[in-house]
């Protein structure tokens, strides 16, 4: 009985030992094989590659079809970066990506409030933020926002400083967009 035990014993360490050689070189054969040019993925600044056709992070989250709701809701929530009000909904970081994005497709779509989305986000991309309080409170009374209680309307525009603030206490997790 012992002597059949052993020969068990060996007859499975040796298939373990062909089986461990078999699969390392069908391992390294595979990872010595060249990738098929179209399942490469070529990443490039944030982006990647869809049909020949590279995709930043900014058209996956504003594609050209976005609709209006997400447009105003983008602006409003940038928004809140800029100025100080009572209640804020939305957080988004203001970056020079987003905002010319959002200008790309404010302009190719036929909005509403589409002379409105390019007249805020135009000035936005050269950096002017001087009318961000009209230009929060716009798009706020598009949301129905309630003049009567004024919990959401902006007042101010906030010191760079308090935008500092905001941005760390609110937009930790956007730092990455700067």
């Amino acid at each position: 009985m012992k002597r059949k035990t052993k020969a068990i014993i060996v007859i499975i360490g040796i298939l373990f030992t062909f089986g461990g050689i078999f699969g390392y070189f069908k391992f390294t054969e595979q990872m010595e094989k060249p990738v098929p040019e179209k399942e490469k993925a070529i990443v490039e600044h944030a982006g990647v590659t869809l049909e020949n056709k590279i995709v930043t992070k900014e058209e996956l989250l504003y594609p050209d079809n976005l609709i209006e709701h997400k447009v105003n809701e983008a602006i409003h929530s940038m928004s809140h970066q800029k100025v100080e009000a009572k209640v804020k909904w939305g957080h988004t970081q203001i970056t020079q990506a987003k905002v010319e994005r959002l200008l790309d497709v404010a302009k190719m779509n036929d909005y509403k409030y589409k002379e409105l989305y390019v007249s805020i986000l135009e000035r936005w991309s050269k950096g002017d933020f001087s009318h961000a309080v009209e230009d929060h409170n716009a798009i706020w009374e598009i949301q129905g926002g309630d003049e009567s209680r004024n919990s959401g309307k902006a007042i101010r525009l906030l010191s760079p400083e308090e935008e500092q603030a905001y941005i760390e206490h609110n937009l930790a997790s956007d730092l990455y967009d700067k």
